[in-house]
């Protein structure tokens, strides 16, 4: 049975004043926001008693109900929460915030510019709590939406600082594969074979679960042939699956320089060069990340067609998940037909 609105409201570190879910199961809270107590003594214990909350926005369009905080003394804080009950979720899902806080917490000692520092987070402790995360705001807009204003050369510096940014979050190690949460919990996979295998069959059980039309024969058999490659990679580095696409890198639009990342909520122990900008790299973001070319040899070319055939299940499955959009969908189905006949001529 579903929590009633009032008291999945109550266990938020703020109320908003009136909560709304639309038809298409978007969630988003009205604009104006009441700060309450338990938000409160969080910033007071964070920073000082004297500091307090200025405002709070609402920021909407997002998996995560989010707010920008702003505080008295000129620093911003952003607060994620987890999705409502009624959100419908694919299984990585539903650990995508613990995710997030694991690989802020891990890459927080190492000050890298441009991943946010980690403040506070509160895992959901029972079915009436909802989790909640609060990090330092990075300013910025995507790169996606700053791409007419950026000259080649703005776009090659920006490349460059993605690479470097990947290699450093790469030098992060642990001794299994797996998602952040095996790992931690000792559930973890000695090969990341096994790891990526058991990740890809998730999605395509995602898949399922909503009756999406995929050539799910197909994609298996190919999985199973070629997965072997995967065997190459015996060292678990941390690597965020997203990496480098133009909707998760923040751009600042004064300097056009790469300002951060927009979240790790797809951070795992597995194969660096899994990372989505290592799909199609440019010169700049290999340079960057201290490599002169990605696909050298025939095993490499295949883990990216697995890792690229994987965004593909994916970007087709959570239009099943959310608001459908039919451009992106048909643009993801043709990727996949590519990539699956670019792994039978193998």
């Amino acid at each position: 049975m579903k929590k009633p609105v009032s008291s999945i409201a109550d266990s938020l570190p703020f109320k908003p004043e009136r909560y709304i879910m639309s038809p298409s199961f978007s969630n988003h809270y009205s604009r104006g926001v009441e700060v309450s107590e338990k938000l409160c003594t969080i910033i007071q214990r964070l920073f000082t008693s004297a500091v307090h909350v200025s405002n709070i926005s609402p920021l909407d369009g997002h998996l995560h109900p989010l707010c920008l905080i702003s505080l008295s003394n000129g620093a911003h804080v952003l607060l994620k929460c987890s999705p409502t009950p009624m959100t419908p979720l694919l299984r990585r899902e539903q650990f995508i915030l613990d995710t997030e806080a694991r690989a802020l917490a891990l890459l927080k000692e190492s000050g890298i510019p441009g991943i946010p520092q980690i403040f506070y987070y509160k895992s959901r402790g029972n079915l009436r709590d909802s989790a909640f995360l609060m990090r330092h705001y990075v300013t910025g807009a995507t790169l996606h939406e700053m791409e007419p204003w950026l000259t080649p050369q703005n776009r090659k510096d920006i490349d460059r600082r993605l690479g470097v940014l990947a290699q450093k979050i790469g030098q992060h190690v642990s001794d299994s594969f797996g998602t952040l949460e095996q790992v931690a919990s000792g559930a973890g996979r000695r090969s990341w074979r096994e790891a990526f295998v058991i990740l890809f069959e998730s999605i395509l059980r995602d898949s399922e679960d909503v009756f999406v039309n995929l050539p799910y024969a197909e994609i298996r058999h190919q999985l199973s042939r070629l997965s072997p490659a995967l065997e190459e990679i015996t060292s678990p580095q941390l690597v965020v699956i997203d990496f480098g696409h133009p909707t998760q890198v923040l751009v600042d639009p004064e300097s056009k320089q790469l300002s951060g990342v927009v979240d790790l909520g797809k951070t795992l122990w597995g194969d660096i060069y899994m990372a989505e900008m290592f799909e199609e790299p440019s010169s700049s973001m290999l340079d960057g990340f201290g490599r002169s070319r990605i696909v050298g040899s025939e095993m490499e070319r295949i883990r990216q067609l697995l890792y690229a055939c994987y965004r593909s299940v994916e970007r087709v499955t959570v239009q099943y998940y959310r608001n459908r959009d039919m451009v992106a969908e048909n643009d993801a189905r043709r990727r996949l037909t590519t990539i699956l006949n670019k792994m039978a001529a193998i």
